[in-house]
C-alpha cells in the first residue's frame, strides 16, 4: 500500500514559506529596537549589595526609570561590590564625570520619613547627573543608605576610630551645635581588626569646623547625674534616641584645619566643660 502524499500546488507552497519569513522580520525589528534604545553600560561600586538584585533593581532619576542592574560581581580585590547597570539610550548623558549614585532605602528619623516607596516597589538606585555632558565616565563609586540630600553636595571624608561600633551605622547624622553637617558613610573593622573605623563625610561648606584638635563623641540620648542634694537629667533629641549619631566640637584655641582623611578618636562621652567652648571658626 502506497503512503498517501500531500499534493500542494505552487500557490499553497508560497503561503507556507510566508509565515517563517514574517516571524524573522518581526524578530529582527524587535532586536533593532532593543539595540536602538540601549544606552551605555556603567559600573557602580558599593560597599554592600545586600539590597540589590540583578534584573530587578532599577536606576531612577526624578522618579523615572533610566536603567536597570543587569548583574552584580565582586571587584578584583574583593573589597567592593560592582553593580553593572545598563542605561537607556535617552539616559546616556548620566554617564559623565561628576554623576553620583546612591541606594535609596526606607529611613525614619526626627526630620521625617524618607524612601517609604521602597517598601512597595523595592530598593532602587538614585542618580544625580554630573555638571557636564562632555566628559564621559563609566566607573563610579556609590553610597548605600545615604540621605537623599547627601550626594547632592561635594563632601570631605574623615575617619574616626573606636573600640566598639555600638549602635553606629551608615546614614547616622554628624552634628555641630545641633546642626547636621554630615553623615556616617561607613562602619568597618580596621586593617588589624583591633579597632572599628568609622568613615564620616562632611559637606564641604562645613570643613572649616574640623581642626586638628577637634573632638568627636557619640551622641548621648540620656545623661543622668545623680547626687544626694543635686541631680541632673538631660534627654537628647528623638533622633539621637532612635539612631544615635556623632557630635563634634573644637576647644577655644582651635588648631589648624584638618586635612581630608585625617583620623580622630571617637569618644564614648563628651569631654568635660565642652559647653563652655566657644572658638571663633571663620569661614
Amino acid at each position: 500500500m502506497k503512503n498517501p502524499k500531500l499534493n500542494l500546488d505552487s500557490n499553497t507552497a508560497w503561503y507556507i514559506w510566508l509565515f517563517p519569513l514574517i516571524a524573522i522580520l518581526i524578530t529582527g525589528w524587535l532586536f533593532f529596537e532593543y539595540v536602538r534604545q540601549r544606552g551605555p553600560e556603567i559600573r557602580i561600586k558599593f560597599d554592600d549589595a545586600s539590597s540589590l538584585q540583578a534584573e530587578k533593581t532599577r536606576v531612577r532619576f526624578r522618579g523615572v526609570t533610566v536603567g536597570v542592574v543587569k548583574r552584580i560581581t565582586l571587584s578584583e580585590d574583593n573589597k567592593d561590590i560592582i553593580a553593572h547597570v545598563q542605561l537607556q539610550k535617552d539616559a546616556e548623558h548620566l554617564a559623565v564625570k561628576g554623576s553620583k549614585f546612591w541606594v535609596v532605602m526606607p529611613k525614619v528619623n526626627f526630620q521625617g520619613v524618607s524612601g517609604l516607596e521602597t517598601l512597595f516597589e523595592g530598593t532602587y538606585i538614585a542618580v544625580l547627573p554630573g555638571p557636564t555632558e562632555d566628559d564621559d565616565q563609566y566607573d563610579f563609586k556609590g553610597q548605600v543608605g545615604a540621605d537623599s540630600t547627601d550626594p547632592l553636595e561635594d563632601t570631605t571624608t574623615y575617619w574616626l576610630e573606636t573600640s566598639n561600633a555600638g549602635s553606629l551605622s551608615a546614614g547616622d547624622a554628624v552634628t555641630f551645635r545641633g546642626l547636621k553637617v554630615g553623615s556616617v558613610t561607613k562602619v568597618e573593622l580596621s586593617k588589624d581588626s583591633r579597632l572599628i573605623s568609622v568613615q564620616i563625610n562632611l559637606q564641604n561648606k562645613y570643613v572649616k569646623l574640623v581642626r586638628t584638635n577637634t573632638v568627636f563623641w557619640r551622641k548621648v540620648a540620656v545623661q543622668a547625674k545623680l547626687g544626694l542634694f543635686n541631680s541632673e537629667l538631660k534627654i537628647g533629641s528623638l533622633d539621637s534616641i532612635l539612631h544615635g549619631g556623632i557630635d563634634l566640637f573644637t576647644p577655644d584655641e582651635a588648631g589648624p584645619m584638618a586635612k581630608a582623611h585625617a583620623k580622630f578618636d571617637l569618644l564614648e562621652l563628651p569631654p568635660k566643660g565642652y559647653e563652655k567652648w566657644n572658638p571663633k571658626l571663620e569661614f
